[in-house]
């Protein structure tokens, strides 16, 4: 039996449905069934040679056609009507065109995160019940370590996520998920849920989006691992050099990414080496930008966490005790002045690139402070995201002055 002190984490991977020919059409499907695609079917099979060697402890979806399809390539799935995507009544087999012009209003009131009945039939606040509702029900029901894989729609996968991240009902800058995509929530020992990976489709060929901004798609890739990471030190502005395994990391994300048709890096030697790794197969020389460097940690550079905390235990109980946003150090960067830097960097890149796929290379703590600046998130709530892994990528869509989270910690090399 396991102590409090030794509890595992429990996770719930959410996997959308593969699509369907209404997904194709731009018709919103609520409670129809509609058949799978052929490109859904191909989505399927993709899903199935990467979930091949899974072994989660259990598989929940939805009890509709397409999400009981999609869940096939598991075994044992258990069928939860909780998980259903909202009933949208009288839109159901309609495209947003033909609702903004027979329902006008309804719509643009919904994408504002308004409290609106779908089409007739099921209250926004209730879909969002429902679906909490099943995920504290399906939580309470995991043991210590264990891994459940629930297989539900778009609109379910968005109201738990948004959930997550503590944005129910407001317009919170994310895409609904791409089908087939994995995201993974954890759940700590005392029960607080963290957003770990969000929209991997990296399985996939194409990343099609129903819904949500088009435009330049700018890849933030943190560096590989470093002989500081090792020795879990605070690395900030200070540097180290990659270690062999960082390396191989970089070179596996490189097979990975996206086609990367510009490529812009922090100007500190562990991103440099990185951006040169990842650059090469896609044929990219990097360009170093300041505006994406580390945040720094002033006076406690380089330090462990303990060493820090020893150095100036008031400072540090003021940040990580009392959740106050100093700068570190006394004479280095606050959390939020790093989201705000980085916020700006990546956004005149996106403007000033007239390429589709742009990768940027920069450190954990700076792409943290970035993604929870862009969704709307303050220091207290950052630990809603984790710090993403070493060569992993987060995507986000930038469409004009609109930018979206577009999928957060991917790295199926390291899965």
């Amino acid at each position: 039996m396991t102590t409090p002190e030794s509890r595992l984490p429990r996770y719930v991977t959410l996997i959308r449905h593969a699509e369907t020919q209404a997904n194709a059409a731009l018709q919103w499907q609520g409670s129809m069934n509609a058949p799978l695609s052929e490109r859904g079917l191909d989505q399927m099979d993709r899903l199935g040679k990467r979930v091949a060697q899974w072994k989660p402890s259990r598989v929940v979806a939805s009890d509709l056609d397409r999400t009981l399809i999609t869940a096939s390539v598991f075994d044992d799935v258990q069928p939860d009507p909780q998980w259903r995507e909202f009933d949208v009544g009288a839109w159901e087999g309609m495209r947003s065109d033909q609702i903004r012009v027979e329902f006008p209003g309804q719509l643009e009131a919904l994408m504002a995160g308004e409290d609106v009945v779908l089409g007739g039939a099921e209250r926004l606040s209730d879909f969002n019940v429902r679906i909490v509702d099943a995920f504290d029900s399906l939580v309470a029901s995991m043991d210590d370590g264990d891994e459940v894989v629930v297989v539900s729609h778009g609109g379910a996968i968005w109201a738990l996520i948004t959930h997550v991240l503590g944005q129910t009902g407001r317009s919170a800058a994310l895409i609904p998920s791409h089908n087939t995509a994995v995201s993974r929530v954890r759940i700590d020992d005392e029960g607080e849920a963290q957003l770990s990976v969000f929209n991997d489709g990296s399985h996939l060929d194409v990343l099609p989006t129903q819904f949500g901004p088009q435009g330049s798609v700018v890849s933030l890739f943190r560096h590989g691992q470093t002989e500081g990471n090792v020795a879990c030190r605070w690395q900030g502005r200070s540097d180290s050099p990659l270690t062999e395994l960082g390396m191989w990391q970089v070179a596996e994300a490189s097979q990975v990414s996206p086609s990367l048709d510009s490529l812009f890096t922090s100007p500190l030697g562990r991103t440099v080496a990185t951006a040169e790794i990842l650059g090469r197969p896609h044929g990219v020389t990097p360009l170093a930008d300041a505006g994406l460097v580390e945040m720094s940690f002033g006076s406690w550079e380089n330090m462990t966490t303990a060493e820090a905390a020893a150095a100036d235990p008031a400072l540090f109980d003021e940040i990580y005790g009392r959740g106050i946003d100093a700068k570190r150090g006394r004479d280095g960067e606050s959390f939020g002045d790093a989201g705000v830097r980085m916020l700006e960097a990546v956004a005149r890149i996106a403007e000033s690139s007239a390429e589709s796929e742009i990768g940027v290379v920069s450190h954990g703590a700076s792409i943290r402070a970035y993604v929870t600046e862009l969704v709307g998130l303050g220091f207290a709530e950052r630990n809603r995201f984790p710090i993403p892994r070493n060569s992993s990528m987060s995507r986000v869509v930038y469409d004009g002055d609109r930018a979206v989270l577009a999928g957060y910690n991917v790295a199926p090399h390291l899965d």
